[in-house]
């Protein structure tokens, strides 16, 4: 997950798993050799992107990335190019997290924000969201887009998606988007869906497994698309059932109203 987020979070992860005394010679000379090429990397496509973004974004954005060390790196970024933002992460003081929250809501135009950010707080103030890094479990997606898409939200939510070509997050969004139309869905809908799957397993613990499971790219695309349908079926067996209980129970009002 973190290679899909940033070189910063990806060099992060490899540094601690070069400190475990798991992996033997060979794997620690790949993945040292991996570290390094993170570590090169100053300039990224990603990171870019959400400048350009901003630039022509009109109003306030809230930026979500699941790594702090995705979120340090996209401060600097911010910083350098003259952007205000305020931060918030779960580290942070109650009173910290208060004045990040009333700089978003004031002068600061980007609230750079990891999963703590997701829950809780009230930021319909503002109508523009970033996943920087894609979580694996649409569940997560929809509790970020929660934040803004509530009671007391007057304007449509944007929601922008940022991922890379040929990464699992990419394979991810295909399956999200132009399966199941997520992006489109009430909040709350998504955790029906999910229920009319036929396992108990974690979203994130499937595609997980599928990964592992897959020979290459092709395979794991090909067993996604397998899942998709499999979603898709799901959605369908919840807005029938949805169908079906309003008739039965809008009938049963409306013979209660005549009584």
């Amino acid at each position: 997950m973190e290679l899909g987020s940033s070189p910063r979070a990806a060099a992060a992860t490899l540094e601690r798993l070069l400190t475990s005394p798991r992996p033997g010679p060979l794997l620690r000379e790949g993945l040292r050799r991996f570290h390094e090429q993170a570590r090169a990397i100053v300039d990224d496509a990603k990171s870019r992107a959400l400048l350009s973004l901003v630039r022509g974004w009109p109003d306030k954005l809230l930026v979500f990335t699941r790594f702090r060390a995705t979120q340090q790196h996209l401060a600097e970024v911010l910083r350098d190019a003259g952007e205000p933002f305020a931060l918030y992460h779960g580290a942070l003081r109650r009173a910290e997290k208060e004045a990040a929250v009333r700089a978003f809501e004031g002068p600061a135009r980007i609230l750079l924000s990891t999963e703590a950010g997701g829950e809780g707080r009230n930021l319909q103030f503002a109508h523009g969201l970033v996943n920087y890094d894609l979580p694996w479990n649409p569940m997560r997606i929809e509790q970020r887009i929660g934040r803004l898409s509530r009671v007391g939200q007057t304007r449509d939510v944007h929601v922008f998606n940022l991922v890379a070509p040929g990464t699992i997050e990419e394979t991810l969004l295909e399956v999200f988007d132009a399966k199941i139309n997520m992006f489109e869905l009430v909040i709350g809908e998504i955790d029906m869906i999910l229920g009319q799957l036929a396992t108990d397993q974690d979203f994130e613990e499937l595609v997980t497994d599928l990964w592992l499971a897959s020979e290459d790219s092709p395979a794991f695309r090909a067993q996604m698309q397998a899942l998709g349908d499999q979603l898709l079926a799901a959605k369908v067996a919840y807005f029938e059932a949805k169908a079906l209980d309003d008739r039965l129970f809008g009938d049963a009002l409306a013979a209660g109203a005549r009584a």
